[in-house]
């Protein structure tokens, strides 16, 4: 399906590192050069078809071919060879359009090629703290199934025992932009001892690869931003991807054992937490 999708997070792809994965039945290279810049390029070097992520390095802002040394720029133009006859015209890698946004390197897929037709946004992270993450490396699963399970009401109670599940906006569409909100009480995760805890799930998705929901559970003061990254790697399965931040301006108002922590520590442990519970939410489905 056309859209944006993520292909590894941010901090997977360190400066002067090269990646290799399967992606839409085509193989592909990313690699971040040393002046920060994400790229995609197909794998096979236009030269004569060395597989650049076997053996493949990060030259500069460049990717060199392992074979004959042939160095591509992240808009897949060929820079430099070690041969005096220069650059040849034609040899230019296939390069993917790339986003990094919202600690994700994200590309564009469309069957027919066509540019992209919209934008992922960025989201405010202010006061939040580090972005948890967890990977699904194959699932036999298709983009549209997780994102039709973000807006499958009935599944919320008898799936993931939700009580009060309750419709706050109704579902709205925009062309690839999805807008929903509901409300539900969940056991505690931090503290199951006490009555259950009451939460808003405000759902923003962009295609079928990018979900974004914004979760506020006002009685401990709490909001957090979790990600679903679904993206089709062969036609028959996909990789996973979700992640979360918390923001807690005052974490013993989520457990008063919290209190003890210096606030930093306080707060990872919260996100570790919540990234417990929302995972597991996740394999329940």
């Amino acid at each position: 399906p056309t859209g944006w999708y993520v292909l590894c997070f941010s901090a997977e792809l360190p400066k002067g590192t090269v990646r290799r994965g399967t992606y839409f039945g085509r193989e592909l290279v990313l690699f971040r050069g040393q002046g920060g810049r994400a790229a995609v390029v197909d794998a096979h070097c236009p030269h004569m078809g060395a597989h650049m992520g076997h053996g493949g390095t990060v030259v500069g802002d460049t990717l060199r071919c392992p074979f004959h040394g042939f160095c591509f720029d992240a808009d897949g133009t060929c820079v430099s060879t070690p041969y005096p006859s220069g650059r040849p015209p034609r040899a230019r890698a296939e390069a993917w359009p790339v986003v990094e946004r919202n600690g994700a390197v994200l590309t564009w897929f469309d069957e027919a090629g066509r540019p992209p037709q919209w934008e992922i946004p960025v989201v405010d992270f202010a006061g939040h703290g580090p972005l948890q993450r967890h990977i699904w490396p194959r699932l036999l699963s298709h983009p549209q199934e997780t994102t039709e399970n973000s807006v499958d009401f009935g599944h919320l109670g008898v799936v993931h025992g939700y009580q009060d599940v309750t419709i706050e906006s109704p579902l709205e569409t925009d062309g690839p932009h999805l807008t929903a909100t509901y409300g539900m009480s969940r056991k505690n995760p931090f503290l199951p001892f006490l009555p259950p805890i009451r939460a808003t799930f405000e759902i923003h998705v962009h295609g079928l690869g990018y979900s974004y929901v914004k979760v506020r559970v006002p009685a401990q003061g709490m909001e957090s931003h979790h990600f679903v990254f679904p993206t089709p790697t062969d036609g028959n399965a996909i990789e996973l991807r979700a992640a979360l931040a918390v923001k807690v301006p005052d974490p013993a108002q989520v457990s008063p054992a919290l209190a003890l922590l210096p606030r930093a520590a306080a707060i990872r442990v919260i996100g570790e937490l919540a990234l417990r519970a929302y995972t597991h939410d996740i394999e329940q489905d």
